[in-house]
C-alpha cells in the first residue's frame, strides 16, 4: 500500500494549485496530505485556502530579509559561506559582485527561516505552487541530498521552452500550436531540473491568453496530483544520461493511458 506523503506547499498568490491538491486529498484520490503552507506574501489568498482547510500556515517576510541582506551582508553571520554559494548558484547573473552577494545573503536569511518552519512539520516533499521566489543552493541542498530529489515545481510551458515567470504569456506570444505543462524537480538553475512529467494542450486559432491559461491550469491540477501519486507509490526512477543529466522515468504500467486521457481532456476542455 502506498504511503501518504507529507507535503509542504510554498506559494505567493491565489493558491489554485493548492486548492486542487486539497480537494483531491479530501476526496481520497491524492496519496498525500498537506502538512503546512508557507507564503512570502501575507496577503496571499492561498493562505486563506489553507486556513479554511485547517492547514497550518507560515509567512516569511522576504521583503525585510532581502533588504537586510542587501544592506548588511558583509556583517551577517550566515549558515553558509556566501562566496562559495555565489560560485555554485546559477540564478543570479548580474556582474556587480557586491549586489549579487547582498541578494544571496537576503535569500539565505529568508530560506534559513523557512527551513526552520518546514522542518517542524517533517515534510516528505516541498511543493512549489506559484512561489514567485528563486531558491538558492542553500535551500535546495538542504532537501535534495543523499541522492533524493524532494523539491517539486510546476511550470506552465513545455520545458526547456519558455522558462521563467511568463510561461503562459511566452507560449501565447510565440505562436506555438501546442502548449504544455511541466512538473520537474528543482535544481540550482531556473526551471532546469529533472523533468518528472509533461502534458500538452492544443492552441486554437481563436484563443486569447485567458482561454489558453484556463486550459493549461486545468491540466496543471491533474498533472501535479498524478506526479505526487507516482512519487507516493514508488513509481519514479532516476537515471544518469551519457551527458551527466538526471533523467526521470515513470514505471507505472498505466502511464500511456494517463497521457492519452490528459490529451483527450485537453482537446475537450475538461481535465
Amino acid at each position: 500500500m502506498a504511503q501518504k506523503l507529507r507535503l509542504a506547499v510554498l506559494l505567493s498568490g491565489s493558491g489554485t494549485n493548492l486548492q486542487a491538491l486539497l480537494d483531491r486529498s479530501a476526496s481520497g484520490t491524492l496519496k498525500a496530505q498537506v502538512a503546512v503552507v508557507v507564503s512570502d506574501r501575507p496577503g496571499a489568498h492561498g493562505l486563506k485556502r489553507a486556513e479554511l482547510a485547517n492547514i497550518p500556515t507560515r509567512i516569511i517576510d522576504y521583503r525585510a530579509l532581502m533588504e537586510k541582506g542587501r544592506d548588511e551582508w558583509e556583517r551577517l553571520q550566515l549558515p553558509v559561506d556566501l562566496r562559495e554559494l555565489d560560485e555554485a548558484q546559477q540564478i543570479l547573473h548580474f556582474p556587480d559582485v557586491s549586489k549579487r552577494l547582498g541578494r544571496l545573503a537576503g535569500m539565505v536569511l529568508a530560506e534559513d527561516e523557512m527551513i526552520r518552519h518546514l522542518n517542524a512539520f517533517q515534510p516528505d516533499c516541498i511543493v512549489l505552487a506559484g512561489f514567485m521566489r528563486l531558491l538558492s543552493p542553500y535551500f535546495l541542498r538542504h532537501y535534495n541530498r543523499d541522492g533524493a530529489w524532494r523539491v517539486l515545481n510546476i511550470h506552465p510551458s513545455l520545458l526547456p521552452a519558455f522558462p521563467g515567470q511568463r510561461g503562459y504569456e511566452d507560449t501565447f506570444d510565440y505562436g506555438v500550436k501546442w502548449g504544455g505543462v511541466t512538473v520537474h524537480f528543482a535544481d540550482e538553475g531556473e526551471d532546469t531540473g529533472p523533468i518528472l512529467a509533461q502534458a500538452v494542450y492544443p492552441v486554437w486559432p481563436d484563443d486569447d491568453l485567458d482561454s489558453l491559461r484556463k486550459r493549461g491550469l486545468q491540466l496543471e491540477y491533474a498533472l501535479y496530483a498524478q506526479c505526487i501519486n507516482w512519487l507516493a507509490s514508488g513509481q519514479v526512477r532516476f537515471f544518469e544520461s551519457s551527458h551527466g543529466r538526471t533523467i526521470v522515468k515513470i514505471i507505472d504500467p498505466n502511464y500511456p493511458r494517463i497521457l492519452k486521457d490528459w490529451a483527450i481532456s485537453a482537446f475537450s476542455g475538461k481535465t
